[in-house]
């Protein structure tokens, strides 16, 4: 039987590489296209990566496994929050189905595999991960690694502590980068495996702070191209490139290659914070502690605490807070992770809410209209290109979960990294947009394969289980895409008994709440939290 082999980049778009591979730049990456498929991956909305892999692993979108950002709050409005895991995901993923069905899988660096699951083979857990912990299955694979000369560096890559320090953010890139792949190429060497995948996040690291020497929807795309910058930048991505490469050389002619993204990338020069807009159009008050710790939160304050934390060991004891009036307060930023969404502060559904149930449909009809009617005094154009009701979007068991109004940005907008309701974009460059990128080659494989059957991220779950014969014992959202696995594939429901330690979204907390913390400081410094 075929086996699947499946290399995603983080956040990568057509639009930033196709530059390069006009240029001769990604010739690995030019030569999967030229054997194959190409097209555009639509991913989740919110466009995150903390949506995103979760629809990805589990072939449902958010509205049916419950993540809609990096943080869980239990109830919600509740000031108390834990960073996301695997354990957050409220549907089976294929992993489970994988080993059901005894597939000998390799799995590494996919988003929100921490704590690992125990599947039949082995996994090195992506994400953000708490120090000393187990991050690989099984256990004594990470100290094997590090045996063998390869070991798996965690976290890293915090663009943010990097405040428009473009030399030494792009050494800590490599140093974080290189190993990783050295690890990936000894793991395909070493392992016997029907289904493999490797993630790297560099892509989506240097996009969020470099977008103007990589996409040409930034507007100094054209003067930054050709500077030896640029070149740095370009360097990554040849280093992905080589690695793709030779992870690819390792499928056979039968095997179905997949090269994909969570989602894509779009240049931006203004910021919002979505709080301090919310507070400015009248929704919400912020608390006193805001005075504190608002200027900790971005800029370049930001990289100064950051390392004071490092130097002073103060990860984990220190968490910078929503910092809100929560009985002032009628709405807030429910997706604080890029601010595409925000709740009303309901009665008896958030802790301290105070809108009554009875005129939750007037406050969200407000605040819908202040959102879809508000203008950048500099530009004269709205942040926001699109506002959602979250029925208009969702219909699945976790509905009631879900923001109240959803956002799409516009152009050239990010919803986040601003320490104001709205200014010039500073560090940051580049956010999510929906469309990221697909390749596919494989002997079933049709060269319109894309054109044929427009592809999702949810469509990837069942398509890779269908491939190597795999029943699911979930009811995907995505649909297996025939035209890279063949009409001839048919796989029946598989069971859901069995036992399998900590069932997703049950059991024990994955981390202490002090590991909590160091995990969301992490996720400050990649920009995910202000």
């Amino acid at each position: 039987m075929p086996r699947v082999l499946l290399i995603g980049w983080d956040g990568a778009d057509w639009r930033i590489l196709d530059p390069m591979l006009d240029a001769g730049a990604l010739p690995n990456l030019r030569a999967l296209i030229d054997r194959g498929a190409r097209g555009v991956l639509r991913s989740t909305i919110p466009t995150h990566s903390w949506s995103a892999w979760p629809s990805f692993l589990t072939g449902v979108e958010p509205d049916d496994h419950d993540v809609w950002d990096i943080l869980e709050h239990d109830p919600p409005g509740a000031d108390k929050h834990l960073p996301v895991t695997y354990r957050s995901i409220k549907e089976r993923t294929f992993l489970r189905d994988l080993t059901a069905a005894g597939r000998e899988q390799l799995i590494v660096n996919v988003p929100l595999t921490f704590p690992p699951p125990e599947i039949k083979g082995r996994l090195i857990a992506g994400g953000v991960l708490p120090k000393g912990k187990p991050f690989t299955w099984p256990h004594s694979l990470g100290d094997e690694l590090e045996r063998a000369g390869v070991p798996w560096p965690i976290n890293g890559m915090s663009w943010t502590t990097y405040h428009k320090k473009i030399g030494p953010y792009l050494e800590e890139v490599h140093r974080v980068t290189k190993p990783r792949i050295a690890a990936s190429l000894k793991l395909i060497d070493e392992s016997d495996w029907e289904v493999a995948m490797f993630v790297f996040f560099s892509t989506d690291r240097v996009q969020h702070c470099l977008s103007e020497f990589l996409s040409s929807d930034h507007p100094d795309y054209t003067k930054n191209a050709t500077t030896p910058t640029a070149e740095k930048v370009r360097d990554v991505y040849r280093m992905l490139d080589d690695a793709l490469g030779q992870l690819v050389a390792k499928a056979r002619d039968d095997d179905l290659v997949i090269f994909m993204s969570d989602h894509g990338f779009q240049s931006c020069t203004r910021a919002v914070n979505m709080d301090r807009l919310l507070s400015e159009l009248g929704f919400l008050q912020f608390s006193a502690s805001q005075a504190v710790y608002g200027p900790l939160q971005w800029g370049p304050i930001r990289g100064v605490a950051r390392k004071v934390y490092d130097a002073l060991g103060l990860h984990g004891k220190v968490a910078l807070r929503q910092a809100v009036n929560w009985s002032k307060s009628r709405a807030y930023t429910s997706i604080r992770s890029t601010g595409e969404g925000v709740s009303v502060n309901l009665e008896e559904r958030e802790v301290s809410g105070v809108v009554k149930p009875e005129d939750y449909e007037k406050v969200r009809d407000e605040l819908a209209a202040r959102i879809e009617g508000f203008l950048d005094p500099a530009t004269g154009r709205s942040p926001v290109k699109k506002v959602w009701r979250r029925e208009e979007l969702f219909k699945g068991k976790f509905l009631e979960s879900a923001p109240d109004l959803i956002f799409e940005p516009a152009p050239l907008y990010s919803l986040t990294h601003a320490k104001s309701a709205l200014e010039a974009a500073d560090w940051v460059s580049g956010d999510h947009r929906i469309e990221g990128v697909i390749v596919a080659t494989g002997p079933k494989v049709a060269n319109d394969a894309f054109g044929q059957q427009p592809a999702n991220l949810v469509d990837l779950a069942p398509m890779i289980l269908a491939a190597v014969g795999a029943p699911a014992s979930v009811e995907h959202t995505g649909k297996v895409l025939r035209p890279l696995v063949g009409e001839v594939v048919e796989v029946g429901p598989g069971e859901r008994g069995g036992e399998e330690p900590a069932i997703p979204g049950m059991g024990d907390a994955a981390v202490t709440d002090t590991e909590a913390d160091e995990m969301e400081e992490h996720l400050r410094g990649l920009g995910y939290l202000e």
